[in-house]
């Protein structure tokens, strides 16, 4: 089928929005399913992991491929909750146009499906809203519709309305005639995108509905008009209507690939070479890694040979299929715009472009940065062995997932964008068969000093035979924070040896690494020995070592020792309601707020915040705005830690130690 015959949609926005029941509704609508499922039942097509009919809630994007009468439909199911955004934004990688769901409520638009829709702008996408849930109580549909308006633009024009809310939600109308008053936004948003329909608009005041019809697409792809439709998935209320459309006037992919020309994609016809994006990869126990694929030019078969960018080897397009949920239909063949899966090529990653020929890139999404972190180590031995191999394929499934390994403290660990996160990613790992303990991470504190001070140290020891003698005298200061570890050689006269130098700016090393006051990396200090005693026989390098260690190990509790703790800067979200909530939480949490933001019933807070502070901070800011708020950090500096702080770090660490 052409590219000018195929829809791909994403179905974004936040996770009370109805979009997988909407997907499963357009899916019986045109047959792909013959039983309606139900998210409560936990029997639709694209919530199948093992935890989402557990959580009722998409967790990973889900698609469904289907037939329709007059085109191809690929529809994109993906996660409402801003924990699992990774799916939600690659999608947009693969589809054309975003639906966004959202749920009728007084409270307005989530900050979540905001930013989404932002994104989706940036992206090129077109976009459709879909307002579900009008028949809860209470709702006054003209406002809510205002809201939705006044959030995401005036180009958000209403093509079909409800016939009332709660009960009174039995049908819906169309948006056509003129005594609407809906209708002149509608005309207005349409003839927008087209200089010749917008000059007679003006010069005769009218324009029938065949025009505007066509003009529709169009529009759409320029972003002039964005059309809502009201719609109970559930009862089916406004589903036809928003069914059909989806074919007949949203753009199709052949519009998309016109707009990827300009990125250097040569163009979309079959016969050209094959370019394809991964934008999505799951582990199957049957199938190994199941890897999605948007086809932006060329035609694919199973025997097609692609450039795997990881390797420079050509590897064959294995099991090509169109997606239906859990399952793959081989397919013998797919050209540009299509969607589909090949399988058992394992190193494949998201944002790969594969190639037929020709050179293989990258294409990186704007994913945001993982800021919860959980220290990780296997259950048992028997896991030891698949412990890595298993974190890696979670960290290839969500791109939001890091592993690594923290050398300050030497634990390895696994960072997501929330404790909800990985907790649902290490729960698909348990299910592999490997076990996994976690633990809030240590904080890589540091150590230096605020003041000058001097250590000596005499190591001697004698055991018959040759025997062990080092003796050195060193001074330590601050240095400008920084500068890191500065070593000086003051000695004359000989009484160290210039050979055993070395060895005393080694033991110095040595002992910064392990810390003195907290087993913490000691930084920013400089070091200058300047006397000492060697002995012609025992005198060695391991003996100067230990006097060097010991001897700042002395300085360094005598030079007003203090610790330092990473700050962070952090940027946090949420609706104006609970802004004293956070507030005033962040100063609790030694923050130091630096700056506020407002846009529409949201506001920014941008503070620095120690890291030690933050460890579990998405949990509480989720509970203080009911889910709402959303916030990010990245590492800013060391700083000090407060003097009635450091006590009780330092002896948590100590404790640490001995256990």
């Amino acid at each position: 089928m052409a590219a000018a015959d195929i829809h791909n949609i994403t179905f974004l926005g936040y996770t009370d929005g109805g979009k997988t029941s909407l997907v499963e509704a357009v899916a019986h609508h045109f047959g792909a399913t013959k039983r309606l499922g139900s998210v409560n039942e936990g029997n639709t097509l694209t919530d199948f992991l093992p935890e989402e009919r557990d959580k009722h809630h998409s967790l990973a994007a889900g698609m469904v491929h289907l037939e329709a009468p007059h085109g191809k439909l690929n529809l994109i199911d993906t996660p409402g909750y801003p924990d699992f955004v990774a799916d939600a934004i690659t999608s947009m990688g693969a589809a054309g146009t975003a639906v966004f769901a959202v749920a009728a409520r007084e409270t307005g638009v989530p900050f979540h499906t905001l930013r989404l829709w932002k994104m989706a702008e940036e992206t090129g996408l077109a976009r459709a809203v879909v307002m579900t849930k009008l028949d809860g109580d209470n709702l006054e549909l003209e406002q809510i519709i205002d809201e939705v308006r006044s959030t995401l633009g005036q180009r958000v024009v209403p093509f079909t309305m409800a016939n009332g809310t709660g009960k009174e939600f039995t049908a819906i109308e169309l948006v056509t005639g003129d005594d609407n008053p809906h209708h002149s936004d509608l005309v207005d948003a349409i003839v927008e995108a087209d200089d010749d329909l917008m000059e007679k608009y003006l010069e005769s005041g009218e324009i029938s509905a065949e025009e505007l019809e066509r003009a529709i697409p169009d529009a759409m792809a320029k972003g002039t008009f964005a059309p809502l439709f009201c719609v109970d998935p559930i009862r089916g209320i406004g589903l036809a209507e928003f069914a059909e459309f989806l074919v007949r006037d949203f753009p199709s992919a052949r519009r998309q690939l016109e707009v990827m020309h300009s990125e250097n994609i040569e163009d979309g016809s079959p016969d050209s070479r094959v370019v394809a994006r991964v934008w999505k990869v799951l582990t199957d126990k049957h199938l190994g890694q199941v890897t999605y694929l948007r086809i932006l030019q060329g035609t694919v078969t199973s025997e097609t040979q692609l450039l795997d960018p990881h390797s420079g080897r050509t590897v064959k397009a294995n099991g090509l299929a169109m997606v239906v949920g859990k399952d793959l239909q081989p397919a013998a063949s797919a050209g540009p715009g299509d969607i589909v899966a090949i399988t058992r090529v394992d190193d494949l990653e998201v944002g790969d472009v594969l190639v037929s020929n020709g050179e293989a890139t990258r294409h990186e999404f704007p994913l945001p940065k993982p800021y919860f972190t959980l220290a990780v180590s296997p259950k048992s031995r028997a896991d030891e062995q698949k412990f890595s191999g298993e974190l890696n394929k979670a960290a290839k499934e969500d791109p939001c997932i890091r592993v690594r390994r923290d050398e300050a403290t030497h634990e390895s660990l696994l960072d997501g964008l929330s404790e909800l996160h990985l907790e649902t990613v290490l729960k698909r790992v348990d299910s592999r068969g490997v076990g996994v303990e976690t633990k809030l991470p240590r904080i890589a504190y540091k150590e230096t000093i605020t003041g000058k001070a001097d250590g000596h140290h005499r190591h001697k020891k004698q055991t018959g035979g040759s025997g062990q003698f080092g003796e050195c005298y060193i001074r330590i200061a601050p240095t400008v924070r920084g500068d890191g570890f500065l070593f000086t050689n003051k000695v004359v006269g000989g009484s160290i040896p210039r050979q055993f130098i070395p060895a005393i700016e080694k033991g110095c090393n040595e002992q910064m690494v392990v810390g003195i006051l907290a087993g913490s990396e000691i930084v920013d200090i400089e070091v200058e020995v300047y006397d000492g005693k060697h002995h012609a026989v025992d005198s060695d390098e391991l003996s100067f070592k230990t006097a060097a260690r010991v001897a700042l190990r002395e300085a360094f509790m005598k030079a007003s020792p203090i610790l330092l703790e990473p700050i962070m800067k952090v940027e946090i979200t949420v609706p104006s309601r609970y802004f004293g909530d956070v507030s005033g939480d962040l100063n609790t949490r030694r923050g130091q707020i630096l700056g506020m933001e407002a846009e529409g019933d949201f506001q920014t807070i941008l503070a620095e915040v120690p890291l030690a502070e933050l460890l579990t901070y998405g949990t509480i800011l989720r509970s203080m705005s009911h889910g709402e708020g959303s916030f990010a950090m990245e590492f800013d500096r060391y700083d000090q830690v407060p003097s009635h702080v450091q006590e009780q770090v330092v002896a948590g660490l100590q404790a640490l130690a001995q256990d």
